[in-house]
Order: C-alpha cells, then structure tokens, then sequence
C-alpha cells in the first residue's frame, strides 16, 4: 500500500507538473500573440476590460494579474466573483508537495506604448487545483487500497480457517485420549499435511493401546499369580499352622483346667501358653482374612464387604461407617466374577486402610451400585471421607496406584478426587462379565 501511494503521487507529480508547465506556456504564447498582434494605436489606456481576465476564471492551473503602472490589480482571473476554487487538500499535504516541486516563478509580460509603462500582465502557476486533484486521487487509491486489503485479509482468514478447520477434529481426539478413550481414531484429512499428522496419530494410539492392553494382561498376570500365592498360604496356614495352635491351644486349656487342683506349679505356665496360642490364633485369623477373605469364595462380596465394614467399626470406634448396596442381585457370583470380585473388595480394603491411618476422618460412606457405560452395565463403587485430603497428583507408595492398574486391568475405570482439607473420594467402575 505504502508503494502504491508513493508511486501514484511521484506519477501525479510528474503529471501536475507538466500540466502546469503546459498551461503556462500555451497562456504565455497567447497573450505574447495578442500583444504582438494589436495595433498599439489602439492601445491608450489599460483597465479592467482590457483583457477581461474574469472569464478566464476556469484556468485554475495560472493566476493571471493585469497591473497597472503604479502597482494596483486592475483585473485577475482569480477576482471576487470569478468563482474561487475550494482546495481539499490539507495544508500538510500541500506542504510536502511544495518541497518536492520547482519554485514557480512568475512570468511577466509588460505592456507599453513608446517606451512609456502602461501595464504589466503577471501570470503565476497555482497548483493548487492540480494539489486538490492529486489529493483525491491519492484518497481514491487508499480507499481501494483499504478494500483491496480487507477483502484479500478477509478470503485469507476464510481459507486458512477451512484449512485449519481439521484441528478441532485433533483437539477433540486428544481430549478423549486424555479421558482414557483409547479406541478413539482421526478421520481422513484432504489437506496432505493434516492427512500425514491424522496417519502418524492414529497409529501412535494404535501402538498405545496395544501397550496398554499388553500391560493390562501383564497386570492381571500378576495379580492372578499373587492371588493364587496367596490362596495357597491361606490354606497352608489355615490347614496346617491354624490347626496346631488350636491343639496347642486344647492342650494347654486341659493342662491349666488341671493345674489348679494337682499340679498348682505349672498354672502359670499353662495360662500363659493359653494366652498365647490364643493370641497367635487370632493373628493366624488376621493374617488368613487379608490374605485370602473366607466370607468373599463362600457367601459372595455383599457379606463380604459389610464384614470388612463391621470389623473396621469395631477396631476404629472414632470413625463412624456406612455402607450402601444397591441392586445387590447384581452382585453375584453369575455376573461377577471372581477377579472382579477380589478388585471390588481389595479397592474397599485399601480405601479403609488409607482412611484409618492417613485421613483423620470421623465420616466415611460406602455407595455400591450397578450403572450403564457406553451400553455395558458395571459395578460402580464409590468410598467418601471427611478426612484432610490430599494432592491427588502426588500419590505416594503403590496401593492406589495399584488398585488403579487392577480396575483399568478389567477394563473399567478409576477416579481419584482430593483436596486438601476437603476430604477424598476414590470412585472406581468395573463391567460386569455378564450382561443384563
């Protein structure tokens, strides 16, 4: 635009001035001719009819002035009346042009009779009308310049917007890849560039999902080989280690019973073995529920989790329990399996542990409820504290993390949401295995 306006206004230039010069010349030759040509007899006295210079008021490029001998303007092109011309030009304007153009100086024709001074005739370039029209000129070209401009700005916006249209597309896919949506995929761009990025994303998530699903397996893996080792030491414990301390038990019980009427020297020996074959049952009894929980193979996870429930408000009076199951017809063992069943009920053990040494809470509430996902119905569990919370980005050691890999392992998925001082909720959502 700045090289366009500089452009017209030199060329504009150039052209005023060649008017101007144009003008000057032919209106000098026609008065030098009409001077030459009268006779100067006819010649005596000068006035304002003269040459009668106001009908001359339409040659706006020269000032024409008649003046007489002692300096007054006897008449003028430019006189009261003869139509003075309105510039439209700024004056700052006008002022750039003037250092750009030649000094005009006027050209002055003397009139005489025998040497005698009748009158000079003062004819001056005024470029002030070719300045006006320079001017529009140059108002015009930046007008359509302005246009030009906002119109190529505006079809660009419009085509790097269609082009750049896809991106929300992508930012879409990411959002949902960010939410754990994995099976999410971009569609087939037009644009070369975009379809290259949709390629190279759709099989970077392809490779990801893979991973993930490997990792899963690898996962549940485990937790079937620690499930199992765990199965096995409850057994073994129970079968073996559990029946001897129950004999020693026996045994000491019959020994105290009679220690006190026949051998009163070894009362004390054998209530103290009493004690502690009793005390090491009841840790035997600890050891095999959180191992391997009993009540979850033989009556199922609702009166499993409400023994776990009843036995946490027993040993931690000052926190007070709820637990909520909804559709507990849900909850067998024909649609839920037994992973899942050991996820659901070591999730609620490890939040209740949390909550009893790190929350400081005096209020937690168990909800257990089936709900519909992407057209798959699943066991939704959901545990609420009171506690003091924590930064849910900054999870220390390895039990929710681990309670996130069994659910996410089956395919469901896990929520942590904390604040400090505004308590915890841990909401996880698993599929049934069979469809209702």
């Amino acid at each position: 635009m700045m090289a366009g306006i500089a452009l017209s206004l030199n060329n504009a230039r150039r052209n005023a001035l060649a008017e101007i010069t144009s003008a000057e010349k032919s209106t000098l030759y026609l008065f030098d001719s009409a001077i030459i040509s009268a006779a100067p007899s006819n010649i005596k006295k000068i006035d304002s009819n003269t040459f009668k210079l106001r009908q001359l008021g339409h040659m706006r490029h020269l000032k024409i002035e008649l003046v007489d001998n002692k300096g007054h303007v006897l008449d003028s092109n430019q006189a009261a009346g003869a139509g003075k011309f309105s510039n439209e030009a700024p004056a700052w304007f006008e002022r750039i042009l003037n250092k750009t153009m030649p000094q005009w100086q006027p050209k002055i024709r003397i009139l005489s009779i025998s040497n005698q001074l009748l009158a000079k005739l003062i004819i001056t370039p005024d470029p002030t009308y070719e300045y006006a029209e320079i001017w529009k000129q140059i108002t015009d070209l930046m007008v359509l310049l302005a246009m030009f401009f906002f119109c190529v700005n505006l079809m660009i916006a419009w085509a790097i917007a269609q082009a750049l249209k896809p991106t929300e597309t992508i930012l879409s896919a990411l959002d949902e890849i960010e939410k754990g949506h994995l099976e999410t995929r971009l569609p087939t761009f037009q644009l070369p560039e975009l379809a290259r990025i949709g390629q190279k994303f759709n099989h970077m998530i392809e490779t990801l999902q893979q991973s993930i699903f490997q990792n899963h397996q690898l996962t549940q893996q485990l937790i079937t080989l620690q499930e199992a080792e765990r199965k096995s030491l409850a057994r073994d414990l129970h079968d073996e280690f559990g029946q001897y301390l129950t004999a020693i038990n026996t045994d000491a019980n019959i020994v105290l019973k009679h220690a006190k009427t026949k051998y009163p020297e070894l009362h004390d020996s054998a209530l103290a073995i009493t004690q502690l074959s009793r005390h090491l049952i009841d840790l035997v009894s600890g050891l095999l529920q959180r191992l391997r929980p009993g009540v979850l193979d033989e009556l199922g996870l609702v009166v499993a989790l409400q023994d776990l429930v009843d036995t946490c408000a027993t040993r931690y009076g000052n926190i007070a329990f709820t637990l909520n199951i909804s559709h507990a017809d849900d909850l067998g063992k024909e649609t839920l399996g037994e992973a899942e069943s050991l996820v659901l009920y070591r999730l609620v053990q490890e939040c209740l542990t949390n909550i009893s040494r790190h929350a400081e809470a005096t209020l937690v509430n168990i909800n257990v409820s089936t709900q519909l996902k992407i057209n798959k119905r699943g066991i939704t569990v959901k545990v609420q504290d009171n506690g003091k919370g924590f930064n849910a980005n900054k999870v220390n050691g390895f039990g929710l993390p681990g309670m996130r890999e069994r659910v996410e392992g089956l395919g469901g998925e896990f929520t942590i949401e904390a604040s400090s001082n505004k308590g915890t909720t841990i909401l996880a959502w698993i599929p049934l295995r069979a469809q209702l």
